[in-house]
């Protein structure tokens, strides 16, 4: 394997994520109910709070593209409804392994946001993975926390984690000129608006929406 390939932060993301899913699984039988619901209700809040910090980051970002970035990305993924969909694949490949509740929550948490855009950006347009890095730690301890609530299924959001940000990085690698600061503000705000709303999910106030499906929303915005 040479020194540096592009993509080498997103397989070591994935991995990290993988194995602190099956790690927080192992742990979750030793934890109270009450505990696990409380760890659910802290990531929601904590969606909210870095969706709000997120929103700030992208202030200067316009409205306007934000709104056909998500409908965009939206009706593309109700057209195919990629949830419903995953959840079928999911059910599939991996039988006896849960809910695909934890596949999905952790796929919009690990995927959506514009850590993972710049991270992504940064590796395929500069070669340099430091952000990504930093960021498969974080995915790596939070894989384990969210696992102990909702299950191994969590681990498997690692392929979520290879395909979406392998995207992006080789994106990036093939068209460095597309990308500029102002995409990147974009990106804040429309991965914000995700955030947010999987906050609310988490908190039990949006069950309803389909997360998934707007996917793509935030790969729209790189190149708007």
């Amino acid at each position: 394997m040479p020194e540096y390939f592009v993509g080498e932060g997103t397989l070591i993301n994935a991995i990290l994520v993988f194995i602190g899913g099956y790690l927080g699984d192992y742990l979750k039988a030793h934890i109270k109910e009450s505990i696990k619901e409380s760890i659910l209700k802290a990531f929601g809040l904590f969606s909210l709070g870095m969706a709000y910090h997120l929103f700030q980051e992208g202030e200067r970002a316009n409205l306007v593209d934000v709104l056909l970035c998500l409908i965009i990305g939206g009706v593309v993924g109700y057209y195919f409804d990629f949830e419903n969909n995953l959840d079928k694949i999911f059910l599939k490949a991996f039988k006896n392994i849960g809910s695909p509740e934890g596949f999905n929550t952790a796929t919009i948490m690990f995927c959506v946001g514009p850590i993972t855009i710049l991270g992504c950006i940064m590796e395929g347009t500069k070669g340099q993975n430091s952000i990504i890095l930093s960021k498969a730690v974080m995915d790596g301890i939070s894989s384990v926390i969210l696992s102990s609530s909702l299950g191994r299924s969590v681990a498997f959001s690692a392929f979520s984690i290879l395909i979406y940000q392998g995207t992006i990085t080789y994106l990036s690698f093939f068209f460095k000129s597309s990308v500029n600061q102002s995409s990147l503000e974009l990106v804040s705000f429309v991965g914000a608006t995700l955030i947010a709303a999987l906050g609310l999910k988490l908190l039990g106030l949006k069950n309803d929406l389909k997360l998934l499906n707007f996917i793509l929303a935030p790969i729209i915005a790189i190149f708007l």
